[in-house]
């Protein structure tokens, strides 16, 4: 789910806002975030990104490759191109999918630091409009597909200025086809394809005219803690590009050549063009590290202090009890402790109706339930349920060697996530729930005798009613209508379900509860990162 307030860009003295003047005063220094803009650019030449780690959820979780285990990285960066074109010699291959450049900007080098699975560049082939000389009609269709054949470097102050080389990229371009073989390339390592992007105009040599790029808009994601430009475009058209090489393998001598020719390569400077337009997000490496946590169960304490009284300084990284609000001199007076301790067990009341689609319903006036925080985002609960009765047949439903009336659960096992992102007050406030499963069934009861036998499996999950807070206990509150559970999935993520079988038929089921877990000592459902 995304929420934006979008800001136009435009330069000084325009009565608008410049992307100088808010990015110079934003949280992200001036240097990383002025070079992320231009990587909106030049990610034209790139594939799809690998689906996002189960760490970061929502907005972060484009983010989930970046390199936040290298402490140097102090950006994140995510570019995703939707439009453009670029012409090498006399074959012009337009950007026609979706494709990703990402990794992380340190704050002493203007070179891109690898994506943390190392698919910075991740490839994807783009189809070369009539193939090239005799060759799609023998093997069909040629493809193009770009990869670095060095470091991406940028210049933020170019950028900014919309004059001048944003970015270098070194590439060199596979060309993809059976007949051209494995290693049929544009440019290499040592001869690569160097494209010097601007967001300003280009000052190509002759036949190529100048040509403009954009800046694009500025729009804070995630109550400004991701930076979000669309509507960026950099161009190029100054730059050369060197023959083929490798086609055909053995028979390259005779092939490399009939590629040159088809191909129009090598191609001097003047004669190829790139324009390549999308957005860009960037975001502190610090904060994304922490989202990737969250929601974390845990406890904010008083941190070590040294001396007393007023002369006492302290030594934890937040400044207030909730743990959310951040110290970077480490002098704050609590810190945060995640996952469960020795005393990390709870205990409560609780009632449940289970309800199937179809009508059925089983309805539980009360119970207990019992559990224990395994981990940073894990818990473990039981439940005894009393008075449980089957609506339909007034007969009432209980657990294999239970008294009447009582279902007991299985050990269940509980995974924290975000539900949903909604805006309050200006505000982005974040709801959190877990989700309840067990393999192969949550619940195994009897309804009449041995009549009808109910059997409950999937998953469900219950929002939680206090979050960014210690406290004493959390109330889970499941609801249902028509056999159906809201929600049914967490953000961004698959349907959790329940399925109901009673006698002989199965359905989807959903269940309506109100559970109180009592804690031991106090805890807190964290959301928000600082």
């Amino acid at each position: 789910m995304r929420r934006m307030a979008q800001q136009q860009l435009q330069p000084e003295g325009g009565g608008r806002t410049s992307i100088a003047r808010v990015i110079g005063s934003s949280r992200i220094g001036v240097w990383a975030t002025g070079a992320a803009v231009v990587l909106a650019g030049i990610a034209g030449m790139l594939a799809a990104a690998a689906p996002a780690s189960a760490g970061l959820q929502g907005e972060f979780a484009v983010f989930s490759d970046c390199p936040t285990s290298n402490p140097a990285v102090v950006d994140c960066i995510y570019s995703n191109v939707t439009g453009g074109q670029f012409t090498l010699g006399s074959k012009t291959v337009t950007i026609n999918k979706p494709v990703i450049l990402q990794g992380g900007l340190t704050a002493t080098s203007p070179k891109l630091v690898a994506a943390a699975d190392g698919d910075t560049l991740s490839p994807t082939a783009l189809t070369v409009p009539g193939g090239l000389l005799g060759v799609e009609g023998l093997g069909g269709e040629v493809t193009a597909t770009a990869q670095l054949a060095g470091s991406a470097e940028l210049s933020s102050n170019n950028v900014l200025a919309g004059s001048g080389t944003a970015v270098s990229l070194p590439l060199e371009v596979k060309l993809g086809n059976p007949i051209l073989g494995g290693a049929c390339y544009l440019g290499s390592t040592s001869d690569p394809i160097a494209i010097h992007l601007t967001t300003g105009t280009t000052s190509p040599p002759a036949p190529n005219t100048p040509i403009s790029g954009a800046p694009g808009h500025l729009v804070p994601v995630a109550a400004g803690k991701i930076l979000f430009v669309s509507g960026s475009t950099l161009v190029d058209n100054a730059f050369a590009v060197p023959g083929a090489s490798g086609c055909g393998g053995l028979l390259s001598l005779i092939i490399d050549p009939a590629v040159d020719l088809s191909a129009g390569v090598p191609a001097a400077a003047g004669h190829n063009t790139a324009i390549m337009s999308g957005t860009l997000e960037s975001a502190g490496a610090a904060l994304v590290k922490a989202e990737a946590a969250l929601p974390e169960i845990g406890r904010c304490v008083l941190a070590e202090s040294t001396g007393s009284g007023k002369t006492a300084v302290y030594n934890g990284g937040y400044s207030d009890s909730a743990c959310l609000d951040g110290e970077t001199n480490k002098h704050g007076k609590y810190e945060w402790l995640a996952g469960g301790a020795a005393n990390a067990k709870f205990s409560g009341s609780a009632k449940a109706t289970l309800q199937g689609i179809g009508g059925g319903e089983i309805r539980c006036k009360g119970g207990t339930d019992a559990g224990g925080y395994t981990g940073a985002k894990t818990l473990t609960a039981e439940f005894a349920l009393t008075g449980c009765e089957s609506m339909t047949t007034k007969q009432s439903c209980q657990s294999s060697g239970a008294a009447a009336g009582e279902i007991v659960t299985s050990p269940l096992a509980g995974r924290l996530g975000f539900i949903k992102d909604e805006p309050a007050g200006g505000e982005v406030v974040a709801s959190v729930g877990v989700d309840l499963s067990q393999s192969p069934s949550l619940i195994n009861a009897e309804c009449g005798g041995i009549s009808e036998r109910l059997e409950v499996k999937g998953s469900v999950i219950l929002p939680i009613s206090t979050i960014d807070k210690m406290a004493k206990s959390f109330s889970l509150k499941g609801a249902a209508s028509a056999g159906k559970q809201s929600p049914e999935e967490f953000e961004e993520g698959v349907k959790d379900t329940l399925t109901a079988t009673l006698g002989a038929g199965s359905e989807q089921a959903g269940l309506t509860t109100s559970d109180k877990l009592t804690n031991e000592v106090p805890y807190e459902i964290k959301a928000i990162a600082n």
